[in-house]
């Protein structure tokens, strides 16, 4: 018999509607009072009257009900959509998303997951895959090569349907049969997804048994605060980040400085050609190995990478190969 959760999914969006209640005192001081599962709008209320603090005694039992309102067309815009949620309190929810940390190391988990697409590559190691939006011909080649790899391995690939070094991931994945999962900061309905560029992309990631996942509702347009935030899933989803190009500043370093915080494996792919090593958007590679710790991924270390994401060993010592992109 499954267990019901501490909280349904109704109930969760519902208290995301309340003015000062955030996800953070949801799961912190809401979450934490709840002993056994809450099914229903008046034992939310029932619960609500034993919550000390100004904040939650402000907040009316007419206002929790308006809220469980929006709540309820939240649900049904969603499901008229096909897409399905899922909360911190279900047993379907990522493990490893329970440790998503922010660039500070601060455990931030998503509260709430919309999801379009099949679930159950969640429950595949994830490996995220990023860069710049605008990479070279060998970052290109870089990022499908890379992605198709450790697909074939059994990796689901993780990004975000960005431009550039995002979209060779997720296509270096299906060209290889393999799955990926895009992170997105908007709604999942297809009038939503960003960038427009990538709606058949996004479509396509669905089609072949990926997943598209999102914090946020039906209709939910794309912001920069959202792509900030979004970057730190992409890095919780996974088991290691490779960065396939990036300038020593950009949008990538939030992913990069979520997987530093969270300790685990950082990759960036290195390259030898002068075309690419003298470039502005490989500079951050060079960087991130000389300076961050991240490991040096080259077609030729792809065994060793694959150990050190599992935990079995450390790399080989560096030797002098004619990699893929040279």
């Amino acid at each position: 018999m499954k267990k019901l959760p501490l909280l349904t999914p109704e109930l969760v969006i519902t208290l995301q509607q309340l003015d000062g209640i955030g996800n953070k005192t949801i799961l912190n001081k809401i979450g934490d009072k709840i002993t056994s599962p809450i099914q229903s709008l008046s034992e939310l209320s029932s619960l609500w009257k034993t919550l000390k603090g100004k904040k939650f005694e402000s907040i009316t039992d007419y206002e929790i009900i308006e809220a469980n309102k929006i709540a309820k067309r939240i649900i049904r815009k969603a499901e008229d959509e096909g897409v399905g949620i899922i909360t911190y309190y279900d047993s379907e929810y990522p493990e490893i998303l329970r440790n998503c940390t922010d660039e500070q190391g601060k455990l931030d988990p998503p509260l709430v997951l919309y999801y379009r697409g099949n679930i159950k590559v969640l429950e595949m190691p994830g490996i995220a895959i990023i860069g710049t939006r605008e990479p070279t011909p060998n970052g290109i080649k870089a990022g499908e090569y890379f992605a198709g790899e450790f697909a074939r391995k059994g990796f689901n690939i993780v990004s975000g349907l960005a431009i550039g070094c995002d979209t060779t991931g997720h296509r270096g994945a299906l060209d290889a049969k393999g799955v990926t999962t895009a992170f997105l900061a908007n709604g999942l309905d297809w009038e939503s997804i960003y960038p427009k560029e990538n709606l058949e992309l996004a479509q396509d990631i669905v089609s072949k048994g990926g997943l598209l996942l999102s914090e946020y509702p039906i209709g939910q347009s794309c912001g920069r605060y959202g792509l900030v935030a979004r970057d730190r899933l992409q890095a919780g989803l996974s088991k290691a980040t490779i960065v396939v190009q990036t300038g020593v500043k950009g949008g990538t370093l939030h992913a990069v400085n979520a997987t530093l915080a969270s300790d685990k494996p950082l990759f960036a792919v290195e390259y030898r050609n002068p075309v690419d090593t003298h470039h502005e958007k490989v500079q951050g590679n060079i960087m991130l190995i000389r300076d961050k710790g991240a490991y040096a991924l080259k077609s030729t270390t792809l065994v060793d990478a694959i150990s050190i994401i599992e935990g079995k060993n450390t790399p080989h010592p560096k030797v002098s190969q004619k990699t893929l992109f040279d």
